[in-house]
């Protein structure tokens, strides 16, 4: 009784893994050859909906940050500090002293630019720097910390990003990683195999906002977690078996 049990469970576990696997949707895929792997999509040009932070560089100035204010980092630099504004749906944003200012379709330096200008007359030697807060990428698959991973800029490397992430997770990933860039139907995925990670043209590609970095597992790994994920199914009723078998024992002395 016991063995044709265990060979029942044994059945179970054979078939739930030999089950077909949801088809993936199917993304258009293309191999980067290195002069493509260069190309700088330009600076980022601001949008309604983004978050800046604006920062007055010169602290002998009155106007935000206040140095009395400011915390020191670890490495003596600022921290936070600045101002911090949202552009609103028709692209503009409402600064100290001199009112709302049309931000959309600027770049980080044009709008710096723009606000040393308009706040010479308001603040001695004004030099400001921008700062836009919501840029963001994704990072999935065998990496220590998947998420979402800020962007300091308009785009960061590869390798900064995956540093951000804690790096890969060599013994759960598969042979390549992917970029996948752009939404709905017009997704494209760069996919390269690990062994080119050593090439600087690889590792210091640009990687924008709204990207996906993805560092798929390996097959092996993947059949690793669907049968610890069968098992865990079948464990209920390997043990409502197993509690069977000892009340028909029980019943037959």
């Amino acid at each position: 009784m016991i063995k044709s049990v265990g060979g029942v469970i044994l059945a179970l576990l054979l078939l739930s893994a030999c089950r077909t696997q949801q088809v993936a949707p199917r993304i258009t895929s293309q191999q980067l050859t290195p002069p493509s792997l260069t190309v700088n999509k330009g600076a980022y040009l601001i949008k309604p909906g983004d978050r800046l932070r604006i920062r007055n560089l010169n602290w002998l100035t009155d106007l935000f940050p206040d140095p009395a204010l400011m915390k020191s980092t670890p490495a003596g630099g600022r921290s936070e500090g600045g101002f911090a504004v949202s552009v609103s749906s028709d692209g503009l944003v409402s600064m100290p002293e001199i009112g709302t200012l049309k931000v959309e379709g600027l770049t980080r330096k044009q709008i710096a630019d723009t606000l040393s200008v308009l706040y010479r007359d308001v603040v001695r030697d004004p030099l400001f720097e921008v700062e836009i807060t919501n840029l963001r990428v994704k990072v999935l698959g065998a990496v220590n910390n998947q998420g979402l991973i800020p962007l300091e800029k308009e785009y960061q490397s590869l390798g900064e990003v995956l540093a951000k992430a804690g790096g890969i997770r060599y013994n759960e990933a598969g042979n390549t990683i992917q970029i996948i860039r752009g939404e709905g139907d017009h997704q494209q995925t760069v996919e390269y195999d690990f062994q080119q990670l050593g090439n600087p043209l690889i590792v210091n590609q640009y990687i924008y906002d709204n990207d996906i970095v993805y560092v798929p597992p390996s097959r092996e790994n993947l059949r690793t977690v669907k049968f610890q994920r069968n098992l865990t199914l079948v464990q209920p009723l390997l043990v409502a078996l197993n509690l069977a078998v000892l009340v028909l024992n029980l019943a037959n002395r």
